[in-house]
């Protein structure tokens, strides 16, 4: 049968049978699919590492190859009817999974106050987007059905096919982790993922499902959570670009609190159209794309508020904010009293630095409070009755009556699990890095 080649760096050649699937490539070719061309995969990172510049559409595209993988093997392994009615929806979820995503990705989420899963289940859906009339010349109920999959909250299917789409240990992790690891060149992305895919397993009765993986895979998979650990710490929440995304945040709260006030804030017309409705239709959503945004930006650069001229400029000419962390005294104090720091007469007094210095707005002091499952990025669930494969990732092995969570098998594992203390970090101006510092200094006294 005919196939439709794509050439991909990660594996060399992604195909598609024609003659089976000829209305995935009708999907691909989507509007709103291709839309994602125009997205980058990891927002602001091409500012701390220049490679970056891959599109959310090279990822959807990896995402669609490692289901058709997975779903293939299923298929040879549990010849079963379930697994066949699977097909469909899982390879339409891989491809549409991001297709909500905003402009720099998961960057302009608060921005927008916007939430990627919702937006992308919005277009799914919508009778007029050209994806969903795709996806009904399949079945009539196959809109619905992947809207369903990529809906964390969504129970109305097996579970282990929401699990292959979001999960511990998901198609969509084992091409990012990968393709962003190749673009950074950072390198922490080298995984056995061939083993990973080839050799998952349905647990359970039909009716209640799993995922798994045999024994014989669980260096492959503690490959992936060290991969998984390491890419988090050196890319995701590298220090540099955490800045930039706390400037971008910084700017579009500053228009937005000037547009509150009734001041001009100069929106280019997408913009204005989605900010002026409480419920915008997807076509408004669509319209805002990253063009749109650097637009936006160059616009304010030469607004008349100092301060959001001023962060638009740092912003377009890479001038970022240095990143000062709070007194390690202060943090050990409150952990040690509270379990969770205070960090509020810390931040007071470092606001009065910066005023001193003439940055005295609330925008030149950004304060970055990262979320443990980012900096903690595997946290399973302790509790072996309430482990599934969306929060732990669990080894079948040989003479047990259950599977084990992978880090009970593998101790090097153990200090990857442990409770994080909570990541916190503050972002200012270089010229008041001094000043600064010498503040910090005084705390750890």
């Amino acid at each position: 049968m005919p196939t439709k080649i794509f050439r991909d760096p990660l594996y060399n050649y992604i195909s598609i049978d024609v003659g089976r699937d000829r209305w995935l490539l009708e999907l691909i070719d989507c509007p709103e699919v291709q839309r994602l061309r125009r997205i980058h995969q990891l927002g602001v990172s091409n500012f701390t590492y220049p490679g970056a510049e891959h599109s959310r559409l090279s990822h959807s595209l990896g995402v669609l190859h490692l289901m058709q993988a997975a779903v293939e093997h299923l298929e040879r392994t549990f010849n079963d009817e379930q697994v066949k009615q699977a097909r469909a929806p899982l390879l339409a979820a891989a491809v549409l999974h991001d297709v909500g995503h905003g402009p720099f990705s998961h960057l302009f989420e608060p921005c927008l106050s916007i939430d990627h899963e919702h937006w992308s289940r919005e277009i799914i859906l919508c009778p007029d987007s050209p994806c969903n009339k795709v996806l009904k010349s399949v079945t009539r109920s196959l809109p619905q059905t992947v809207a369903d999959l990529i809906d964390p909250s969504n129970q109305d299917h097996p579970s282990w096919m929401n699990y292959l789409i979001s999960s511990q240990l998901d198609m969509d992790r084992l091409d990012y982790l990968r393709r962003d690891s190749l673009f950074t060149g950072a390198g922490y992305g080298h995984f056995d993922w061939y083993r990973i895919v080839a050799s998952l397993e349905l647990d359970g009765e039909r009716s209640n499902r799993n995922i798994v993986w045999p024994e014989k895979s669980i260096m492959a998979v503690e490959e992936y959570v060290f991969s998984r650990y390491y890419m988090y710490q050196n890319v995701y929440l590298h220090k540099t670009t955490r800045g930039f995304e706390k400037i971008v945040e910084a700017m579009w709260k500053r228009a937005g609190s000037l547009k509150e006030r009734g001041a001009d804030v100069d929106l280019v017309p997408s913009i204005a159209s989605f900010w002026k409705t409480d419920n915008p239709a997807p076509a408004q959503y669509l319209a805002i794309e990253e063009f749109t945004v650097l637009q936006q930006i160059q616009n304010w650069s030469d607004h008349a508020d100092k301060a959001l001229a001023d962060l638009a400029r740092r912003f377009l000419f890479r001038d970022h904010f240095v990143m000062i962390e709070p007194p390690r005294a202060l943090v050990e104090r409150e952990m040690h009293r509270y379990g969770e720091p205070d960090y509020s007469a810390w931040e007071s007094a470092l606001k009065d630095v910066l005023s001193e210095e003439g940055f005295a707005q609330d925008e030149y002091c950004l304060k970055d409070a990262v979320k443990r499952k980012y900096h903690q990025p595997y946290f399973p669930e302790k509790e072996g009755d309430e482990q599934s494969a969306k929060n732990a990732i669990r080894i079948r092995v040989h003479n047990e009556a259950q599977p084990i969570e992978i880090s009970q098998l593998r101790p090097r594992l153990q200090p990857l699990v442990q409770e994080a203390a909570p990541l916190t970090r503050y972002y200012i101006p270089k010229q008041a890095q001094s000043g600064a510092k010498a503040l910090r200094d005084s705390w750890q006294l």
